[in-house]
C-alpha cells in the first residue's frame, strides 16, 4: 500500500506543469497586499473559482451561508444552500461545481455553484469531539482526490478517492489545530492555516513541513491560493477581514 501511494504521489507531481508559475522559494517572505472588512458574518471556508476572478466563503453557524465574492470580498451573490456546521469550501474545476465540508456532521456536500446540492456524503472518521471535525477541504483537479482536514483531537489529514472512499489518514502533530487548506497546484504541496498556531504552513503529505510563515491576526480559518498571481487569501473569523498576500 504504501509503495502504490509513493507511486500515485510521483504520479501526480509528475502531471502538474512546473512552468506555468514559479515555485515557491523556501526562503521567500509573506507580503501583506491589503486587508478588507467583510460583510459574510464568521467566515470560515475559502476558495477560489476556476479562472481565480471570484473567492467563495462560508460562514460559521448560526449564519451557514455560502457566498460568492470578488477578489477584494465584495459579495456578488449568496447561495441558496444552508447548512448546519458549515466549515470548509472547495471549488471543482472539471465541472465549475463547489463541495462544503460539515464539521460536527463529518460529512461532505456537493453543490452547483447556485446552491443546489448535487449529493452528500458522510466520511467515517473517529475524533473526540463534535466541535473538533471537519474544517478544512481541498480537491486536486488532476485525479478527482479529495482531502480534508480534521481540526484537532486529532489533528489529521485524510484522502478519499474519486469514487469517496477514504485512502489515506494522517494524523497532524505541527500545529496547535487545523482550520484551512488549500493546493498549490504547481507542486503539490498544501497551504495549511492554523487558527491557535496564528501559521501559514507549506505542507506536503510526502515531506511534511516545508515553511511556516507567521500569521499577525487572530482565528486564520480558511486559505486560497492564486499560483498565477503567486497570492495568498485569507479570511479571519474573528476581525471578519479578508487578509491578501503574496510571496517575496
Amino acid at each position: 500500500m504504501k509503495l502504490i501511494w509513493f507511486i500515485l504521489y510521483g504520479f501526480i507531481f509528475s502531471a502538474c506543469s512546473l512552468d506555468e508559475s514559479p515555485i515557491i522559494d523556501p526562503k521567500s517572505t509573506l507580503v501583506l497586499i491589503e486587508s478588507v472588512s467583510l460583510e459574510v458574518p464568521e467566515p470560515s471556508g475559502l476558495t477560489l473559482n476556476s479562472n481565480g476572478s471570484a473567492l467563495y466563503v462560508v460562514s460559521d453557524p448560526p449564519d451557514n451561508s455560502v457566498y460568492k465574492l470578488d477578489l477584494l470580498g465584495n459579495i456578488q451573490k449568496t447561495l441558496s444552500y444552508s447548512g448546519y456546521d458549515l466549515e470548509g469550501i472547495t471549488y471543482d474545476t472539471r465541472d465549475n461545481t463547489l463541495w462544503v465540508a460539515e464539521e460536527s456532521l463529518l460529512e461532505i456536500v456537493h453543490l452547483d455553484t447556485f446552491g443546489n446540492i448535487l449529493s452528500r456524503k458522510p466520511i467515517l472518521f473517529n475524533n473526540n469531539g463534535s466541535n473538533s471535525g471537519f474544517e478544512g477541504i481541498v480537491i486536486n483537479p488532476n485525479n478527482g482526490h479529495i482531502n480534508l482536514l480534521n481540526e484537532k483531537d486529532p489533528g489529521a489529514f485524510l484522502e478519499l478517492n474519486s469514487t469517496l472512499i477514504k485512502t489515506l489518514e494522517l494524523e497532524l502533530g505541527f500545529a496547535q489545530d487545523y482550520s484551512g487548506i488549500c493546493l498549490n497546484e504547481i507542486n503539490g504541496n498544501y497551504f495549511i492555516v492554523s487558527d491557535e498556531s496564528k501559521q501559514l504552513i507549506e505542507w506536503g503529505a510526502l515531506t511534511g513541513v516545508i515553511n511556516t510563515y507567521s500569521l499577525d491576526f487572530e482565528k486564520a480559518e480558511g486559505v486560497a491560493y492564486n499560483f498565477n498571481e503567486n497570492r495568498i487569501y485569507i479570511v479571519s473569523d474573528s476581525e471578519q477581514k479578508l487578509y491578501i498576500y503574496e510571496f517575496n
